[in-house]
């Protein structure tokens, strides 16, 4: 079970430099379920937030969706109203949520796993 947290822990690894939708200041008690997971990996000791520095890779945000989707997605609080990139027809240029594309970083370059998702989820 993950517990709430607040952004000020890691936005500075996770929603400052991947999330599209953070705003300085702003809802600094809400976060995505994704943030969430990775700040629960971080906790874990699993990760080390300095090995969080990869670029943006759009590809990798469908080739790890099969994986991410049910730790992650189907959880998260913001998926029903807020998350059109979860959309049955998602747009091309649509960004998902920062702790998303983090965990389908983490999940590239071999620092996360199936186990490593069910371990905190």
């Amino acid at each position: 079970m993950i517990h709430p947290m607040t952004k000020i822990d890691f936005k500075s690894y996770i929603c400052r430099p991947y999330c599209i939708f953070f705003r300085e200041g702003e809802k600094e008690e809400m976060a995505c379920y994704g943030a969430q997971v990775v700040e629960a990996l971080v906790d874990r000791g699993m990760v080390n937030p300095e090995q969080i520095g990869f670029a943006k890779d759009p590809a990798l945000w469908h080739r790890h969706r099969p994986l991410i989707e049910p730790y992650v997605c189907f959880q998260c609080p913001f998926r029903a109203e807020d998350c059109d990139f979860q959309s049955d027809a998602p747009e091309d240029d649509l960004e998902p949520c920062g702790g998303y594309i983090v965990l389908t970083l983490l999940v590239e370059n071999q620092l996360i796993d199936e186990k490593s998702l069910k371990a905190v989820t």
